[in-house]
């Protein structure tokens, strides 16, 4: 019985951690084959990268990370410009705290330093109800400075994270 409980608690633990899903990003100055396995290889180093599909005609870097990583948004930003490429306005799928208030709502990515100020990229959700929950957000960071994070997601879809 003891293990059982054991094995719930670590259930529940895990299905509540927030933590990046899936980061798609466009990477410039790709332009062959070896260029295209050193991102590969770098984002595959990262600890709690799952999957790494690198489109060398497109620049797109497709990213699926494993459930209860805590791998943060600069690891990925930093293995780009490490290979002396850039990077452009990526989407993630992404679960973390809702905090904040409903008018200034801001995502935080527990286990990581990463926190947004989400902004509606088209019709804004009513989103007052899932304050102070683990939500899983779907948007874009849109580029930053070299070497900072973006400070703003702005989000397709907000629901309350199962």
């Amino acid at each position: 019985m003891k293990i059982f409980a054991l094995a719930l608690i670590t259930f529940f633990s895990a299905a509540a951690h927030a933590e990046y899903k899936q980061i798609n990003m466009t990477v410039f100055g790709m332009d062959c084959a070896p260029c295209a396995h050193a991102i590969h290889v770098s984002m595959k180093g990262i600890k709690g990268v799952d999957t790494v599909n690198v489109d060398l005609n497109t620049g797109l870097v497709t990213i699926s990370l494993t459930p209860g990583n805590s791998a943060g948004m600069h690891q990925f930003e930093e293995a780009v410009e490490k290979n002396g490429f850039t990077h452009k306005d990526a989407t993630v799928v992404v679960r973390g705290k809702l905090t904040g208030t409903a008018g200034a709502p801001i995502l935080e990515v527990e286990g990581t330093s990463d926190h947004y100020t989400l902004t509606p990229s088209a019709q804004p959700a009513d989103i007052a109800s899932l304050m102070g929950k683990l939500v899983e957000v779907n948007g874009l960071l849109p580029q930053a400075a070299k070497g900072k994070l973006p400070d703003t997601l702005h989000y397709k879809t907000i629901t309350e994270a199962q």
